[in-house]
């Protein structure tokens, strides 16, 4: 299994909603892709600028398959237009 941390850093405040919108979207829209074991999007309690997207994958061809779908490729330049992304990834 694969586990990915993506942690977003917003911008602006007044990009937070976009970032939002766009973040659940990915979550609805990513629950559904073969292979996808778990997908969630947090909100720091304590900074109102960062995002956590938390996502387990079954296999490294099933998290290719998602990073090739259209919601993926039109959802993720959003959330790099309102922020800084970056990525923790584990195997286990």
């Amino acid at each position: 299994m694969i586990r990915l941390n993506c942690f977003l850093e917003i911008a602006d405040s007044a990009l937070r909603q976009k970032a939002v919108d766009a973040a659940v979207e990915l979550v609805e829209l990513s629950l559904h892709d073969p292979g996808c074991v778990s997908y969630e999007a947090f909100a720091s309690l304590t900074a109102d600028n960062h995002i956590e997207i938390v996502e387990t994958w079954q296999d490294e061809p099933s998290l290719q398959a998602h990073m090739a779908a259209p919601h993926f490729r039109r959802l993720v330049p959003i959330l790099e237009e309102c922020g800084t992304l970056t990525l923790e990834k584990f195997t286990f």
